[in-house]
Parts: structure tokens; sequence; C-alpha cells
């Protein structure tokens, strides 16, 4: 597939995904969109589950990609986990319905205790960057703690972004 159908299909199926629910989520529509067949499609994507998860995979990049230049940015400790939590946050909101989607379908539990470890490890390699940056050596050894608790406010509405934000100055002094 040419890099230009590739990008062609994913780019119509973000919008799909966007803007229908999983269960409306269609190849044939992705296909006709893209003036292909359905088989090229499925060359490449052996359902719709894996073309989704290449969506939101692509997406997930630009939000990691997001949180280092956020933390790269940013002025203090706290601004730094501002834009960790707002990347998340901002990704979390653009998917709630495609998650709604798997969690009416049953699917949820098995795709959310798989990626989650995954998810941890991949924000708590920004928050040792933010660590070492505003921190000290020993604050490293709470960057996983603080990276699930960065993941956990994010995506419950109920844990404000200030909450966060003296949870983490409480447990790394900013220097």
């Amino acid at each position: 597939m040419s890099k230009d159908t590739k990008e062609k299909i994913l780019e119509s199926a973000r919008k799909h995904l966007l803007s229908t629910s999983v269960d409306s989520f269609s190849m044939r529509n992705i296909a006709r969109d893209c003036n292909i067949s359905a088989g090229t499609i499925y060359n490449h994507y052996p359902d719709k589950n894996a073309l989704i998860a290449a969506i939101m995979i692509e997406d997930w990049h630009k939000t990691l990609k997001d949180m280092e230049s956020g933390i790269e940015q940013s002025g203090s400790f706290s601004e730094g986990i501002e834009k960790i939590y707002t990347a998340i946050t901002s990704f979390a909101y653009r998917y709630r319905k495609v998650w709604s989607g798997y969690r009416d379908t049953g699917n949820y539990i098995s795709i959310q205790s798989t990626r989650h470890l995954e998810l941890v490890n991949e924000i708590n390699r920004n928050t040792r960057n933010l660590l070492m940056k505003y921190g000290n050596e020993q604050d490293l050894t709470i960057s996983r703690l603080l990276s699930e608790s960065i993941l956990t406010a994010a995506l419950h509405e109920e844990i404000t972004l200030d909450e966060l934000l003296a949870y983490g100055n409480y447990i790394v002094k900013e220097n």
C-alpha cells in the first residue's frame, strides 16, 4: 500500500470513528470514502478493531510528543504535571465514545487491562523526565506512582487538576 493510500485510510477511518459509534464503524464506508475496495483495507488491517487500534496508537504517539514538548516548555513541576494531565485528558475526551462503545460490547475489560500497564509505562517516561528536571534523584522512585495518579486523575472527572497538583507538590517539593 502506498503511503498516501494508508494515510487516506487512516484519515477517513479517524473521521468515521470520531463521528459514529464503534458498532457503526464500517470498513466498507471507509473504502468508499477512499475510492478503494474494502479488500485493500483488509490486506493491511485484519478487522475493524485492528484499524481502530492503529488510529488510536497513532494519536497516542502524538499525545506522548505533546507531553514531551510540554515538559520541555514548562517552567515548574506543577506546570509539567498540568501538561501531561492536559494531553491525556484531551486524548481521552477525543475517544470517549469509542471506549463507551467497547464497554457496551463487553470487550472493554480485556482491552483495558492489557493496555493499562503499557499506558502507565509510556506516561512514566515523561514523568521521569519531569522529575529529573524539577525533582531530585530520590523523587524518581515514585515516578510510576505519580504516572498512575496523573492517568487516574485525567480519566476521572471527579479528581480535579488542583487536587492532582496538590498531591504532586506534596510528594515532590519544588526546588
